[in-house]
């Protein structure tokens, strides 16, 4: 017989709301659920996109601009060009006016002058500094410094209104110009601070021009932060570069498809542990009421009218639910985190970033998963008789019979229960898994951008030091400041592990139809304003013109460097002196142009033959640590071979590494031996603790975020296992009181849930470290644009698989415990009925 409706929708909302009220601890567990995913989803993209805007000023401050590329020489065409795209929203023009040369205090000096237009310093180096005072030059002799600047040239103490004396060199000539220079201001920041900013008057003046690569810059800002490798192609073919010219996109510009890929694989694992969580609830909670709204359609209700019921109970979840977790998650990303990241040291103060957008999305995602994880559900109880409601049992699986095998009859029967509902079990373990394989991508890109990790120096070196006064044109001037009694004194710290030395010494490569004509047209397309032809006879005449610089490297720097080509270089015949390294500088010839040639130097007079030497270039590097000042090729050849050929080779430069990286006493201890040497401002250093120090105050709190980021996930993944197993622990208690109706202890269901435990996260831990380790990795080097090499952070990994084993053995039994109280079995059993 057809049963009959009956419009009974008020009625229907009143049942609802007294059902969600009244079954207080069923519907605990589902708004719970609703709760954590929320707090989850709008945790991470509250916090997450506060990490994203950390990482980009990170990205600014080491860059020393806000820029997505910059391009090398400027015509007035490509200005325009510029100026008239629809992608391009702000152009800087920068200009090298002169580098400096010595005051009175100091005559090896790296400052240089350069030229500012007014957008790139008030809008995209602005972002770089963080504290201006005085005003840009105006007038031709005004300069703005920088503290570092200052004490580069030996003129510490100097304010705004006082002058001094510089010699400068620039495009006018080959004399060196002195002028007396007023500071205007004084600005502090991120970037490059060995430089004196001039004023557009001295720039006119200087000889330089932005159309010429070894002036002018053009800093660029598109509209659109992300750029597909076509668009770049595309507007590399719109500038129409000179051979000269060079256009570089910012490393996180130029991969901003792979970064914006890998974010929306972030984005979707953890919607997707959103998901799950609320699934796996509601699918236990509901399927365990399938009794009930069975019988509701004995008292006339129909399928429709039970639809309508458990869709008003959703909707009373989901309020709470939602609400619960916005009000949890804004008091989390805005308050608990910011706290947090002040108790871990990071002064800076953390600034959450938060968008509308994300409200919308966080609610979308969880009505949406609210109406997809209750739909089947629903779907069941609409479609099931009365009759078959009251023998409804939540185990989809077909039974058979089981003979008792041999071994742990415990861990058979919490196997057996794991595969009684292989869909409930594969939800758990992918919920556990989704969470834990989410923590191990965020944990290892954050420590990937750790400061340590950022910084790398020349073979991994702790300080390199080096003699300034090698990089002066009249060797006259050149002084042995890293000597032997130097180098000893550097090996015999107690802490360092090894010393590496570089020498140099100055050669002329005469003029010859094969390479040495090669090399020197390619130097001239690259980096000289005037054609080849025009100097080509003077080369031939006066090679001494256009001198060059043997590089002396041991042993274990030839390794390293050798490491880096793919054909590789005889070590026999590098350490023989038959063969040489050479550094390309920039110039456009391919290795094939290059490889097998031979070449011919003339070495200096304190030389043992004083004569020729014959090299055959068997390497090619790029790396500028070898680079000289001079027109001729840089040679790298072996330290041992130089010493024999050249009386007392100098040494340029001096690599240290230290027992244990970044050993702070063993560096105070070297920075002493340096100041304590009577030349000691002729010699620079580089330290990879400091460069560390300045990566740290670019980063600000940028690492605190990446810990809360943690933090809200361990949280949520723990909470996301408790949730599941306790909705499933109820829904289990009738088969578990039966198990003790008929002989079971309470010792042994214990252990039985501890092994059900066991099992949950070893398969979860099993499945984050096959398939959760793949997708890490493709996650990682989707974002991995600096090209660090990829590693699992052991120490917080090892830590979160101790605690999910920890919780997954204790949530069951606890579970249990609470569930059964102090009842007896019997009225356990007729309390579910």
């Amino acid at each position: 017989m057809k049963m009959l409706k009956n419009n009974n929708q008020q009625v229907i909302k009143r049942m609802a709301k007294t059902s969600f009220f009244r079954n207080k601890g069923k519907n605990l567990v589902l708004v719970c659920a609703v709760f954590l995913a929320v707090f989850m989803l709008f945790s991470i993209f509250t916090v997450g996109l506060t990490y994203v805007k950390m990482e980009k000023r990170q990205n600014i401050r080491l860059s020393g601009a806000d820029m997505d590329a910059i391009m090398y020489g400027m015509t007035k065409e490509q200005v325009k060009k510029c100026e008239n795209s629809s992608e391009v929203s702000k152009i800087g023009k920068v200009g090298v006016a002169g580098y400096a040369i010595s005051t009175q205090w100091d005559d090896t000096l790296h400052t240089w002058l350069i030229y500012s237009d007014k957008t790139y310093w008030d809008e995209i180096m602005a972002p770089a500094r963080k504290e201006t005072k005085g005003h840009y030059p105006k007038q031709e002799n005004e300069v703005m410094v920088t503290q570092t600047a200052l004490e580069d040239c030996g003129l510490s103490g100097l304010g705004i209104g006082d002058t001094f004396t510089l010699t400068y060199g620039d495009d006018n000539g080959t004399e060196p110009k002195e002028k007396t220079f007023k500071i205007c201001g004084i600005w502090d920041g991120y970037g490059t601070k060995k430089v004196f900013f001039v004023s557009k008057k001295f720039y006119q003046q200087s000889g330089y021009q932005l159309s010429d690569v070894r002036s002018g810059r053009m800093y660029l800002q598109f509209k659109s932060k992300i750029l597909t490798t076509k668009k770049q192609e595309e507007f590399r073919e719109q500038m129409d570069l000179g051979v000269q010219q060079a256009l570089f996109f910012t490393a996180e510009t130029s991969n901003s498809v792979r970064i914006l890929r890998g974010m929306v694989g972030l984005a979707f694992i953890t919607c997707l542990s959103a998901y799950l969580l609320i699934y796996n609830i509601l699918y236990l909670s509901v399927s365990g009421n399938i009794r009930y709204y069975g019988l509701l359609q004995t008292v006339g209700m129909t399928g429709t009218q039970v639809k309508n019921l458990m869709k008003r109970q959703m909707c009373w979840i989901g309020i709470f639910g939602i609400g619960g977790g916005f009000f949890a998650g804004v008091l989390t990303s805005f308050f608990i985190i910011p706290e947090v990241v002040r108790s871990l040291g990071i002064r800076e103060k953390v600034v959450v970033a938060f968008h509308p957008g994300i409200i919308l999305l966080t609610i979308l995602i969880a009505v949406i998963t609210l109406l997809l994880g209750s739909r089947k559900p629903v779907k069941i109880a609409c479609a099931v008789t009365p009759m078959e409601a009251l023998g409804y049992c939540t185990v989809t699986s077909n039974r058979k019979s089981h003979r008792t095998k041999r071994g742990h009859v415990l861990k058979n029967m919490a196997c057996r229960q794991l595969k009684k509902d292989k869909k409930k079990t594969a939800v758990v373990f992918l919920s556990l898994a989704t969470g834990l394989s989410v923590f191990l991508v965020l944990i290892t890109l954050i420590e990937s951008q750790g400061a340590r990790t950022i910084v790398s120096n020349y073979m991994d070196a702790d300080m390199e030091i080096v003699n300034d006064t090698l990089m002066k044109e009249d060797t006259k001037d050149w002084k042995p400041i890293l000597d032997s009694d130097f180098t000893k004194k550097i090996e015999n710290i107690s802490g360092v592990k090894e010393v590496h030395q570089m020498t140099s010494t100055k050669i002329l490569v005469p003029w010859e139809a094969d390479f040495a004509n090669t090399w020197m047209r390619a130097v001239y397309e690259m980096w000289m304003s005037e054609p080849y032809e025009q100097s080509v006879e003077d080369y031939k005449a006066h090679p001494e013109k256009y001198y060059s610089y043997l590089k002396g490297i041991d042993e274990a720097e030839f390794e390293n460097l050798n490491s880096m080509f793919q054909k590789k270089v005889n070590k026999k015949d590098f350490m023989e002196g038959r063969v040489c390294i050479l550094y390309r500088n920039g110039v456009q010839l391919k290795e094939k142009e290059i490889l097998g040639k031979e070449l011919t130097c003339l070495l200096p007079e304190n030389s043992v033959s004083q004569g020729k030497c014959t090299f055959q270039i068997a390497g090619v590097t790029d790396d500028n640590r070898y680079a000289g000042i001079g027109l001729g090729p840089d040679l790298i050849v072996s330290e041992k071979w130089l010493e024999q050929v050249v009386k007392n080779p100098f040494v340029q430069d001096m690599t240290v590494l230290y027992d244990e990286e970044y050993d702070t006493q063993t560096e105070q201890a070297v920075i002493k031996a340096i100041q304590s040497l009577s030349d000691s401002r002729d010699v620079s250093y580089e330290s990879k603790i400091e460069e560390m120090e300045n990566v740290k105050k670019a980063q600000g709190n940028m690492k605190g975020v990446g810990i809360g980021i943690t933090l809200i996930l361990a949280f949520i993944g723990l909470m996301n296992y408790i949730n599941t197993v306790s909705g499933s622990i109820q829904n289990r208690q009738v088969e578990l009181s039966v198990m003790e109706s008929v002989g079971m202890t309470d010792r042994q269901v214990y252990r039985m849930l501890v092994y059900e435990g066991l099992f949950y996260a070893g398969g979860s831990i099993l499945l984050t470290g096959t398939v959760g380790l793949l997708i890490t990795y493709l996650c990682y080097q989707s974002m991995n644009y600096r090209g660090i090499a990829f590693s699992v952070p052991i120490l917080p990994v090892s830590a979160a698989v101790l605690l999910v084993l920890a919780v997954c053995v204790a949530v069951p039994v606890l579970a249990y415990r609470l569930l059964a109280g102090r009842h007896s079995v019997v009225e356990r059993i007729r309390g579910f009925e």
